[in-house]
C-alpha cells in the first residue's frame, strides 16, 4: 500500500514540476503595477499605474462625481525627451551634453500624473520627479451610461508615424489627449581619443543590438501585468493609407486573408495564456516553457471580419500558410474618424485579467476582447 502511495505522490510531484517547467518565466520583474508602453520610431512613452484604483473607493468618488478642486494620483509617465504632451515639451535648442566613452545614456525623465477636476474641466498634472516643475495636460472628456470598468485604466494608441493618443477610462468616464514626438537636435558626438577607440555597447550586449534592429523596422505596443508577465505586439512602420497594401484592402474576398506586399503580418508575443471567448491562444506554441509567439492576420469573413493566429510569426505578409493556423474567431469592426492612421495594433486593458486587442488602419478598427487565463 505504501508503495502505491509513494508512486502516486511521486507522479503528482513530477506532474507539478512539469507544469512549472512549461510555464514561461515573466519577461519583467513583478512590481504590482500595470505598465503600458508604445514605441514609435524607437521613441517610447510609458504609463505605469496601480491595478486597484477603484471607483468604489470613497476617496475617489468626489473626483468622479465632478467636484471642482478634487484630484487623485493615477500613475507615472516615463518617456523619450522628444515627447510633447500638453505643456510638457523639450526645448529644441537644448541638445544633450556629450557622453564619455562607456557612459550609459541618461535615464528618460519621469513625471507623476494627477487626474484633476477644476472649474474649467478635466486635466492631467504632470509633476516632474526631480524638480518642482508641473506641466498641464488638457483632457477631452466623455461620459457613458453603460460605463467602463470599475478600476482606472490607461492605453496608448498610435495615430501617425510619431504621434498618438493617451486614453484613460474610469467608470463611466473616458478622457483623451494627443501626444507626439518632436524632432530634436542629435546628441553631441562622443569625444574620440587617438589610439583609444570607444567600446561599442553592442559588442557585449547582443540582445540590445537585436532589439535595436527590430525597432529600426517596427513599432511596438506592450503591456506588463503586475506579476511581471508581458503581452507585446510588433508591427511594421509606415504602412500608410496612401500605400499599395491599403489600396488592396477593400478588394479582399470573403474568407480570404488580408495579405501585405510591403510588410510582415502583425506579431504578438505573450507570457500568459489568452482566451478570446471560448478560443484559446496558449503559450508554448513553438516550444514548451516559452512565451506564445504568433503572427496575427486579418481575415474577411461572411459575417464580417476575423483574427487568425498563426504559428509562423516570422513569415512575410504574402506567405500565410493555413496549415499553421492555431486559432481563428470573429472580431468587432468599427469605422472611426481617424482617417490617416498607419496599420498598427494597440493593447487596451480593462483590468489586470481582461483587455482587448485593437488593430487599426486608417478609419478601420478591428477589436477582440480577451481574458488572461492563468
Amino acid at each position: 500500500m505504501w508503495i502505491r502511495t509513494l508512486l502516486v505522490t511521486l507522479s503528482l510531484y513530477l506532474t507539478s514540476a512539469l507544469v512549472v517547467a512549461q510555464t514561461p518565466e515573466p519577461s519583467k520583474d513583478a512590481d504590482g503595477l500595470i505598465h503600458i508602453t508604445l514605441t514609435l520610431d524607437r521613441k517610447a512613452i510609458s504609463i505605469d499605474y496601480p491595478p486597484n484604483l477603484s471607483n468604489a473607493d470613497a476617496s475617489h468618488q468626489q473626483l468622479l462625481s465632478g467636484v471642482a478642486g478634487t484630484r487623485t494620483h493615477v500613475g507615472t509617465l516615463t518617456a523619450h525627451r522628444a515627447l510633447r504632451l500638453g505643456s510638457l515639451a523639450t526645448d529644441p535648442e537644448a541638445p544633450l551634453p556629450p557622453r564619455e566613452a562607456g557612459e550609459p545614456a541618461p535615464e528618460p525623465p519621469t513625471h507623476e500624473l494627477w487626474l484633476v477636476r477644476n472649474a474649467e474641466g478635466w486635466e492631467l498634472e504632470a509633476h516632474q520627479s526631480d524638480s518642482t516643475t508641473v506641466n498641464i495636460v488638457p483632457l477631452s472628456h466623455d461620459e457613458s451610461n453603460s460605463g467602463g470598468g470599475p478600476t482606472f485604466s490607461a492605453s496608448l494608441h498610435a495615430t501617425a508615424a510619431e504621434a498618438g493618443h493617451l486614453k484613460l477610462r474610469w467608470g463611466r468616464h473616458a478622457w483623451t489627449t494627443a501626444f507626439r514626438f518632436d524632432e530634436l537636435p542629435p546628441p553631441s558626438r562622443r569625444p574620440r581619443v587617438s589610439g583609444n577607440p570607444s567600446e561599442n555597447e553592442y559588442d557585449t550586449d547582443t540582445s540590445a543590438f537585436a532589439r535595436r534592429v527590430t525597432l529600426d523596422e517596427r513599432n511596438e505596443s506592450t503591456v506588463v501585468l503586475p506579476d511581471g508577465n508581458q503581452i507585446a505586439t510588433l508591427y511594421w512602420k509606415d504602412i500608410d493609407v496612401d500605400g499599395e497594401d491599403y489600396g488592396r484592402l477593400q478588394d479582399t474576398e470573403h474568407e480570404a486573408i488580408v495579405s501585405l506586399i510591403h510588410a510582415p503580418p502583425l506579431r504578438i508575443r505573450s507570457d500568459v495564456n489568452l482566451k478570446f471567448g471560448d478560443v484559446d491562444v496558449p503559450v508554448g506554441n513553438l516550444a514548451a516553457g516559452f512565451a506564445g509567439s504568433y503572427a496575427l492576420w486579418l481575415q474577411k469573413t461572411d459575417s464580417g471580419w476575423g483574427f487568425v493566429f498563426n504559428n509562423e510569426p516570422d513569415s512575410w505578409g504574402t506567405q500565410h500558410d493555413p496549415e499553421f493556423d492555431a486559432a481563428e474567431f470573429d472580431v468587432q469592426y468599427a469605422r472611426t474618424t481617424e482617417s490617416f492612421r498607419p496599420l498598427g495594433i494597440a493593447l487596451v486593458l480593462a483590468s489586470e485579467t481582461t483587455g482587448s486587442i485593437i488593430v487599426h488602419w486608417g478609419p478601420h478598427e478591428w477589436s477582440a476582447p480577451f481574458t488572461v487565463a492563468r
